[in-house]
């Protein structure tokens, strides 16, 4: 993102290195600056996650709209980052140069809430859990994969267990994924990309089988 220079020095003198372990939510009243990990979006009171926030990303905006009530923001999984203060930067972020990076930011909210509802109500369980462990392959650099459990994935997706299980079995026997302990392991990118429901194609491009396998049952 590229900060106007009066923006750059107050946020590099404010900048403090945080680190949050999952389920941790970001400090309130504050930018935070994701570096490494993922945090996951979800409606207030609810264990559903409608969205993540990844690396390279900055999560705190809503509060100059007052907007951040009605959603929490937790971590998926464990996080580095940066928190500044935003108190301090509001008379700086008061600009013409603000009010449109916060107008496209809205526009891309409201976009990705309704693909997601759209997706929950028409794709398989199987593509859905095929498409939240690309995008968190996407944001995860360790080798030893993705650290999250099935049970946790079933959580964040609002699926039963058997469904869940189901899902990453299918991914599992195709040669896409394979589950090891307290970790989802990414085996075959292209193998998963394909599996995958078409809801992603605006963050990447998803390449379909010409013929469909049968798939477990919809959560």
């Amino acid at each position: 993102m590229a900060f106007p220079e009066d923006i750059k020095r107050v946020i590099s003198s404010l900048a403090k290195k945080t680190f949050l372990d999952q389920r941790d939510a970001p400090p309130k009243g504050h930018l935070y600056f994701l570096t490494s990990g993922v945090l996951g979006i979800f409606a207030r009171g609810h264990p559903v996650c409608s969205g993540l926030i990844v690396p390279g990303s900055v999560h705190g905006w809503e509060t100059l709209l007052d907007e951040g009530e009605w959603r929490e923001t937790r971590a998926l999984l464990p996080c580095e980052g940066f928190s500044v203060p935003l108190e301090p930067l509001r008379k700086a972020l008061s600009d013409p140069w603000m009010f449109r990076f916060l107008a496209v930011h809205a526009v891309a909210r409201t976009r990705d809430a309704a693909t997601e509802a759209s997706c929950n109500a028409i794709h398989t369980a199987s593509q859905r859990t095929a498409k939240w462990i690309m995008r968190l392959h996407r944001a995860v650099t360790d080798p030893k994969g993705i650290l999250i459990t099935q049970a946790r994935l079933a959580e964040i997706l609002g699926f039963q267990r058997t469904s869940i299980n189901a899902s990453c079995g299918y991914l599992k026997d195709r040669g896409a994924i394979e589950i090891r302990r307290g970790r989802v392991v990414v085996t075959d990118v292209e193998k998963l990309r394909a599996i995958c429901c078409s809801c992603d194609t605006h963050r990447e491009p998803v390449r379909r089988p010409l013929h469909r396998q049968p798939e477990p049952m919809r959560a």
